[in-house]
């Protein structure tokens, strides 16, 4: 674990750091940012780097944004010896670049910059964390929930169940009274869902049933990914598609991408998504357009309340930065109170820290950031923060209910094909 340390005054922080006051505001200073941002996402970051350079005179800061092929550029200039001084970690490449000594340790850093870790809500900090080590110094996360359509709910006589959350069955009754087929062409106006496709957002289900994806050692798939508590939340969830509660095998190849101007419009009453999608409803909530609710996902019978998933991401320091005490100056203040509630304006996510989330939640009059962080309690982060290259199992993954809808096998038999081919990419990743 992380000890939280004391705050220390800049000057304080400054000699921590190796830099003199003057060493921190030096002109003619260029530094560089790695992330993935794009759109309006780009913009907020380009709004804390201004709030940096007014900060610190005469320093420049470059974003160099990659939204395709993150990862691959990044390992390719830090090898080449040509890093960005900071870089944004998703969480399913914490164990990549840990592993491969790829992040600076900056927990002997942590009282010199001022970083409260007590702070920080737990799980998102422990996911950057190797023992008493920290590799990056957490920017936001969102947990994944169920948005509720209020309007479509309250026509079918459904009520959102809150943070006390809802079983399976009580979810699947709700969503087929929020089923419409008016015309009876076998086509719905309203649908009650949209089908999960993919692991990020299925995997709170099987957690909700009590089972897992990987045995706890993270060695294994077979025994979790194909045991009975997980076979329950693939029936649950192929089941809602079978009974047409959501839109049909047609979508799964593309992931439903109308899904959320389908919900928005009044055509879904449920919607599974993080807190990044709330951004897109923003405009409408605010305008009375749209009547939004948040709850929990739906837990399996003879559970007491769901497991839900969260995804974070942070701002790492490369070993071999060009000036190491600029670039931990930067990580800083990029992880700062400031730049957190730039960000939390934003709506794009929930800020890492808890008094500035808190502060979020307390200014927002509809009351859905505050029903955020009631879900926060009790959820997990995603298994790609301990295990390298994640991404080859999410790409398995989706195949276990696909191939039951489109194809009809048997959800046993594409479980435990598809297990045991987890097993085989989960030992090839596994480090020397």
């Amino acid at each position: 674990m992380i000890m939280p340390r004391r705050r220390l005054p800049p000057l304080a922080l400054l000699t921590m750091l190796g830099l003199s006051a003057c060493a921190a505001t030096d002109s003619g200073h260029t530094l560089r940012v790695a992330l993935w941002a794009g759109g309006y996402e780009l913009d907020v970051e380009s709004r804390v780097i201004r709030a940096y350079e007014e900060a610190n005179p005469g320093t420049r800061v470059l974003l160099e944004s990659a939204p395709t092929g993150y990862e691959e550029r990044l390992l390719t200039s830090i090898a080449a010896g040509h890093p960005p001084d900071v870089y944004l970690m998703d969480a399913p490449d914490i164990p990549t670049f840990v592993d491969r000594g790829l992040a600076l340790d900056l927990s002997p850093f942590l009282q010199g910059i001022g970083f409260e870790p007590d702070l920080v809500f737990p799980q998102v900090l422990e996911a950057f964390a190797r023992g008493d080590a920290l590799f990056a110094l957490p920017k936001d996360f969102t947990p994944m929930i169920i948005y509720v359509n209020r309007d479509v709910a309250t026509a079918a006589g459904v009520e959102a169940p809150g943070v006390s959350g809802w079983s399976w069955d009580q979810f699947a009754a709700a969503a087929q009274a929020a089923t419409l087929d008016d015309d009876g062409d076998g086509r719905p106006e309203v649908y009650g869902f949209d089908f999960p496709r993919n692991l990020y957002q299925w995997v709170p289900f099987v957690w909700s049933a009590g089972g897992d994806i990987l045995t706890d050692d993270g060695l294994r798939a077979s025994g979790a990914m194909d045991a009975p508590e997980a076979l329950s939340a693939y029936r649950f969830l192929t089941g809602l598609v079978e009974e047409g509660l959501t839109p049909g095998a047609q979508f799964l190849q593309q992931g439903d991408p109308a899904r959320e101007a389908r919900f928005a419009s009044g055509g879904q009453a449920f919607l599974l998504s993080g807190h990044w999608t709330l951004r897109v409803f923003r405009d409408m909530v605010e305008d009375g357009t749209l009547e939004l609710d948040v709850a929990p996902v739906p837990h399996a019978p003879g559970q007491d309340r769901a497991t839900t998933v969260l995804y974070a991401s942070g701002w790492a320091v490369p070993p071999n930065a060009q000036d190491r005490r600029r670039a931990i100056h930067l990580a800083s203040f990029l992880a700062s109170p400031t730049a957190q509630r730039i960000r939390a304006g934003s709506g794009l996510a929930i800020s890492s820290r808890t008094d500035v989330a808190a502060e979020m939640a307390a200014q927002d009059e509809t009351g859905i950031e505050a029903a955020f962080l009631d879900l926060v309690a009790g959820a997990r982060m995603t298994w790609g923060a301990r295990i390298r290259d994640f991404r080859r199992v999410e790409a398995l993954a989706v195949e276990i209910m696909d191939r039951h809808l489109l194809q009809g096998v048997p959800l046993e038999d594409a479980a435990r094909d598809v297990a045991l081919r987890v097993d085989g990419e989960l030992r090839r990743g596994t480090p020397p």
